[in-house]
């Protein structure tokens, strides 16, 4: 997953042994776990690579041997369960494995593929002892070649068609070029495990089991992921399995063409995501592309093929015989809502047909600001600029961040009470059955059932020893420190649950640091020098006559800004910052705003990385004293939603101007800081504050 990018440099997670890793890379280098594909691009979230592959940035999870180990179990247990029963009608059953990494199945000691072949060989004796049909026993007996090598497993990943290696590049051709073979008897390869073979341009109908043993990294859909999975199946004769091949018989259909989703608990709801997707598929339409099955349902069949004839002729949509659908090519919106010709065609309809397209434009007023063209620049009003410097001077002394009395033995104290106090009860593995009926469109739950308590002793050491390693290095705390910590907690909470308590041991060690740090940090201002966000605003001692649009935001609106406002633009980057900037307030009871701006990347350090609040604010009582108050606007109903290192950058940001106040002394000037969330006045906002330092 793409974890982060900046300065032309790119952190990806991955797993590896179980264990999530980093590795950084910069634009134009090779990426080892994508067979050395180079890094061309990252925009939007989204990392581009020279073979095609593209990696978002997700929240991520990440599953451990244990987890894995009892989805491959349940997997080749589903799997025995259906083909037999298959095998009879003719019909060869494929599995489909979703892995986290080549190297779980390619590598020195590939754990996925190791896990498999033991759990395959169990599973298989205990089939063999069973009264099987004896066509089906002989089919089974074919599993190992002449060495003894199990054959029944092959991988097929981004960039096999070169492989070196002879068995691997006979698998890879089986499961991409030679379908009919592959779905033959006579071939024992059924179980397919892949990274995310659907990027591939693979395709095959008889995928029967499919399993996730990773979340995925890139831009599809649950429908895409689980499509291998339902296509109809087709027998050894190639007939396809349709309701017309069975007589229309749908109890003989419905039970052969099933598909089994196994996914861990982190995606608990994926059979409801996946109901939800499959009917917002037949019912919608996304920006870019119309579906004729989605105009079917709006309108009806006749009506629809004449639409698409006028769409088409109207050069507002083209054919794209690749993806099967129309790609819209102009705003239908905008291109027929007066157009008499479908008026006439739509009759009572077209306004119900216009408004899905009106919905689906509700951001046309948003103009993206393109970062790269520094010709984009937005005008500062001259007459408030004076004003603003004043203000800006102020709070841009550079700062450096000093530390005092950190009791460390203090800290280690408390992780270790808090941690011992905690409840983590012995992990237990469930397993939860859902039927998604497609013809009624409901989800059962078939059965639920506790199948045994996981034991993590074994590989419990080697297992902690890594991730503290590994939150010492991502979090630069010493290692020693770390030690002292793990060498007094209760072991029993690792040995029941290792995820679920490393977790609960990280929060605490910084909730612990965060709170010392917040009595014990302290700022040492520059009388004279400035920060390097100084500049952004400031040129030889002027204030500038305008500045880069990128530096406010992402979005330009055609909105006026308030009057006090020191720009001539609204830029923002969400809806709050937008209302923020329009807000027309002039006089705050006794105090006037002379003029407010949001920031230009104005940069405080904090121990969690730099901070930058959103706005400033100069206000001026009838008494001259002036007021320079800066502002962070969330969107959020309450300040507990804020994300937990947001807050504590926050928790910083208020000490920081505190000490900054203090250091002013000047008893005309009072800087302060505070939140605003969503909707709160800002005379609320504002009070708050002064009330908590008697101003």
């Amino acid at each position: 997953f793409l974890k982060v990018y900046k300065n032309k440099k790119a952190i990806f997670t991955y797993t590896l042994n179980g264990i999530e890793r980093e590795e950084t890379i910069k634009l134009q280098d090779s990426f080892s776990l994508l067979n050395n594909a180079i890094l061309t691009q990252v925009k939007d979230n989204k990392a581009y690579f020279s073979n095609e592959a593209i990696i978002e940035k997700k929240e991520s999870y990440v599953l451990n041997n244990d987890e894995i180990k009892e989805l491959l179990k349940k997997a080749i247990d589903l799997h025995f369960e259906k083909e037999e029963k298959l095998f009879k009608k003719g019909i060869k059953a494929l599995s489909l494995f979703f892995i986290p990494n080549i190297t779980d199945f390619r590598g020195e000691n590939p754990f996925i593929k190791n896990t498999f072949e033991e759990l395959y060989k169990e599973k298989r004796k205990e089939i063999l002892k069973l009264n099987l049909d004896v066509r089906y026993k002989e089919y089974l007996e074919k599993d190992f070649d002449e060495a003894g090598n199990l054959r029944v497993h092959q991988g097929y990943f981004s960039g096999d068609k070169g492989s070196p290696d002879e068995k691997e590049a006979n698998g890879v051709k089986l499961i991409l070029e030679e379908k009919e073979k592959l779905l033959s008897f006579d071939t024992s390869l059924r179980f397919i495990f892949s990274v995310w073979a659907l990027q591939e341009g693979w395709d095959n109908p008889n995928i029967f089991t499919l399993t996730k043993l990773s979340n995925s990294s890139s831009q599809i859909s649950i429908h895409q992921q689980v499509g291998r999975g339902l296509r109809l199946c087709v027998n050894d004769k190639g007939k396809r399995i349709t309701h017309n091949y069975l007589d229309f018989d749908d109890n003989q259909f419905y039970d052969i063409n099933y598909l089994d989703i196994l996914v861990s608990a982190r995606e608990v709801d994926y059979i409801e995501n996946l109901q939800k997707e499959v009917l917002d598929s037949s019912f919608r339409f996304d920006s870019q592309t119309l579906e004729k099955n989605f105009l079917e349902n709006l309108l009806n069949v006749d009506l629809a093929s004449d639409l698409i004839y006028l769409l088409k002729k109207s050069k507002l949509i083209s054919f794209n015989e690749e993806q099967n659908n129309y790609k819209i090519l102009s705003p239908i919106y905008e291109s027929i809502k007066d157009n008499e010709e479908f008026k006439e065609l739509l009759g009572d309809k077209f306004d119900k047909f216009l408004n899905i397209f009106k919905e689906n434009s509700n951001n046309t007023h948003k103009q993206i600001i393109d970062a790269k063209n520094q010709d984009n620049k937005v005008k500062i009003r001259t007459h408030l600029a004076k004003d603003f410097k004043e203000l800006w001077e102020k709070i841009n002394k550079k700062a450096q961040i000093i530390y005092q009395n950190i009791n460390e033995q203090n800290i280690i104290d408390e992780v270790i009470l808090a941690f011992n106090a905690l409840n983590i009860e012995k992990e237990r593995v469930y397993y939860e059955r859902k039927l998604f009926d497609a013809k009624q469109n409901s989800i059962i739950t078939e059965e639920i059932k506790t199948l045994e308590e996981i034991d993590y002793k074994k590989s419990l050491y080697q297992e902690i020893q890594n991730l503290l390693l590994n939150f010492s290095k991502d979090e630069k705390f010493p290692l020693v420190f770390l030690l002292k910590i793990y060498e007094k907690l209760d072991k029993t909470k690792f040995e029941n649950s290792p995820k679920k308590a490393f977790n609960s041991l990280k929060n605490i060690i910084k909730d612990k640091i965060h709170h010392s740090l917040l009595h014990s940090i302290n700022y040492e201002f520059s009388l004279h020098a400035f920060s390097n966000s100084y500049e952004n605003l400031i040129e030889n001692g002027e204030f500038k006559e305008s500045i880069a649009m990128q530096k406010l935001g992402r979005y330009k609106d055609d909105e006026e800004p308030a009057k006090n406002y020191l720009y001539e633009s609204v830029i923002y980057d969400s809806n709050i910052e937008k209302e923020i900037i329009k807000e027309n307030h002039e006089i705050i009871e006794t105090k006037t705003i002379k003029v407010f701006a949001k920031l230009p990347k104005l940069s405080i350090p904090t121990p969690y990385k730099n901070y930058e609040p959103d706005f400033a604010y100069f206000l001026e009582d009838q008494k001259g004293k002036k007021i320079f108050f800066v502002c962070e606007s969330k969107g959020y109903d309450k300040e507990s939603d804020i994300a937990l290192n947001e807050r504590k950058k926050i928790d910083y940001a208020r000490v920081f101007f505190q000490k900054l106040d203090k250091n002013l002394k000047d008893e005309n000037i009072k800087i302060i800081f505070n939140t605003r969330i969503n909707k709160q006045k800002l005379i609320h906002c504002i009070n708050e504050v002064l009330k908590e330092n008697n101003a």
